[in-house]
């Protein structure tokens, strides 16, 4: 391996666990915001650094003027040239329009909460319900893209595109900025992003609390399980591809340090998918068997809870490991199983084969729906999460296997359920929808197509290509992170023996069930002919167009739904209050000392 290669792969190492780290800690914080929210308490946003006024004020006055000076040095020094220009100046009209309802979103809540400055901020404090300013932001990016199909093709009309693309983009961005600069008024400014600082000094707190070990615990099984149970965690994500190869050109005959700044990016890549240069996997390890990797490194951390449970010398710990060690095996079972059918549709074990396939047919959630359900479902349950958090029950076991533990030892059971999840969401974006996939995004450029008719073919860079799926990969990914955390506070936890049921009598059977299905399937798409398989191809496109309308719309509802005006009221609902108010009320008396 040359030096070089050395580096990309300490990049991407670092990538990774970073991603893993980062989305631990903004789910601890969605959860915890969850749970105060739920008991009418103080949220996790109390850890603050104060930062003096007027660095912040140039920062972000700063930041909005390098931005608007990217967005021309875009336009007027990325050698656009014929078509490319169109393209690039309906990109940065695009920016200007995002900027534009963004921005005006986030004025008009600044000026609800404090005191408009202006008439144009009086004007949008005046708008009760600020749904029609999203919606016409995505009226704008609409015309927008129709009119770029419309005139993609006509000359002429570049270099006045290009030049009203760059102006809007750079007033919108350098405005922002400014505005947002003026909004400092004080000596010195809060810094709380969103609680985000919380999780560092929770970490800063474990680190100096107390290790307490019990009397009798066995010492050494005591400090291995929590490190058995996370160390799993951030080595399976190494087989895990997050990005499609990246062809890059550099000398080698010359030493590595010299290379690395003469390393020039591929200008385009073909269809085929040829790189005629080096190539450089966006993955940590390449491996022939990379499921099977994972299936046995994600058994091992049976091991760790259940020596967690049996060192601490706690009957209730040690209940908790029992419960841990004979739910992760049942689920073992279900997990496995449930992927064979795509294995076998695939064709593979190598996971940037598996993406690879699904980009050039569809995803796998269409061709394998029952295993996605199954999959998911044993995943949550092989992460002991609500509602199979059984084994940290605390209504009836305290807290489980890792009871007895405290300092860093605590933290680092709870640090390898957060990376289990974001391993997990990873392993679902990858086998079941798309990877760093995307609907009609090839190696060179988007092409739109109906059979063999291509309806639109938009060329694009290759390093475009590359960051617009490493995007995807990870934007999918922390939505079904997000979409678990959902299910830990929306359903009850399950008795022990409903776990085990569900397990053995429903997702096994359903998991062979599904094995034959896809095999008799297979069988019968092979032996059919050519026209079932051109059926089929475009049933896959016309599958590919539904993600890209539906994520679409989607994305407009689910905004729409957050920018929904609420009327915030707290209610008591239970039926002890039901019970209280039928019997005429609560007595009430003030404490007494």
């Amino acid at each position: 391996m040359s030096g070089v290669a050395v580096v990309f792969t300490l990049i991407k190492i670092l990538v990774v666990i970073m991603f893993a780290l980062n989305v631990g800690g903004l789910l601890t914080i969605v959860e915890r915001r969850q749970m105060s929210m739920m008991q009418d308490r103080i949220g996790p946003n109390r850890a603050v650094v104060f930062l003096p006024g007027k660095l912040v004020k140039a920062a972000l006055a700063g930041i909005g003027a390098l931005l608007g000076l990217g967005a021309i040095g875009y336009a007027f020094g990325g050698g656009h040239e014929g078509a490319a220009q169109v393209g690039a100046g309906f990109t940065l009209l695009q920016l200007a329009v995002l900027m534009g309802w963004l921005g005006g979103l986030v004025i008009r809540a600044r000026a609800r909460d404090k005191e408009a400055t202006s008439g144009f901020e009086g004007a949008l404090a005046s708008i009760d319900d600020p749904r029609p300013i999203f919606f016409a932001g995505m009226t704008g990016h609409l015309v927008l893209a129709v009119a770029y199909v419309w005139m993609r093709g006509a000359e002429g009309i570049g270099m006045p595109l290009l030049a009203l693309g760059a102006a809007a983009s750079a007033l919108t961005l350098g405005g922002f900025g400014v505005w947002a600069s003026m909004q400092i008024t004080g000596e010195k400014v809060g810094l709380r992003l969103g609680g985000l600082l919380h999780p560092a000094a929770d970490g800063i707190k474990f680190v100096m609390k107390e290790h307490f070990v019990p009397p009798n615990a066995d010492k050494l099984l005591f400090n291995l399980g929590p490190l058995i149970a996370v160390f799993p965690a951030f080595v399976i994500f190494a087989v895990i591809p997050f990005g499609d190869t990246l062809c890059v050109r550099y000398p080698t005959d010359i030493p590595w340090y010299q290379a690395l700044f003469q390393l020039k990016w591929a200008a385009s890549v073909p269809a085929s998918g040829v790189c005629t240069d080096q190539a450089i996997s966006l993955q940590v390890a390449n491996l022939d068997v990379g499921i099977l990797y994972i299936f046995a490194l994600a058994g091992t951390g049976i091991i760790g809870a259940a020596i967690a449970g049996w060192s601490s010398d706690n009957k209730y710990a040690l209940l908790g490991g029992l419960r841990a060690s004979s739910q992760m095996v049942s689920y073992e079972v279900a997990l496995g199983l449930s992927l064979v059918g795509a294995f076998m549709i695939y064709g593979t074990l190598r996971l940037d084969d598996m993406v690879r396939w699904q980009s050039q047919n569809t995803w796998g959630i269409f061709v394998q729906p029952l295993a996605f359900f199954l999959f998911f479902t044993a995943a949550v349950a092989e992460q002991k999460r609500t509602p199979f958090d059984a084994p940290e029950g605390e209504s009836e076991i305290v807290a489980g296997y890792f009871l007895e533990y405290s300092g860093m030892r605590f933290s680092m059971f709870m640090l390898g359920e957060y990376i289990e999840i974001v391993t997990s969401s990873a392993l679902l974006v990858t086998i079941f929808l798309g990877g760093f996939g995307m609907p009609f995004l090839g190696r060179d450029g988007v092409t739109v197509a109906l059979g063999d008719t291509v309806l639109f073919h938009q060329p694009m860079s290759h390093l475009t290509v590359i960051l617009l799926g490493v995007l995807a990969f990870f934007g999918k990914t922390v939505l079904l992170c997000w979409f678990q955390v959902f299910i830990r506070w929306t359903v009850p936890r399950f008795r022990y023996d409903q776990i085990m049921k569900l397990g053995w009598k429903i997702l096994l059977p359903a998991a062979l069930a599904n094995m034959l299905v896809t095999g008799v399937v297979m069988l019968a798409v092979d032996k059919a002919g050519v026209g079932v398989s051109n059926a089929l191809r475009i049933a896959a496109q016309i599958a590919n167009l539904f993600v890209v309308v539906g994520g679409v719309a989607g994305f407009v509802w689910f905004v729409s739904f957050l920018l929904k005006p609420v009327q915030k009221k707290r209610a008591i609902v239970s039926s002890a209050a039901r019970y209280a108010a039928a019997q005429g009320g609560v007595k009430s008396a003030p404490m007494q000392a």
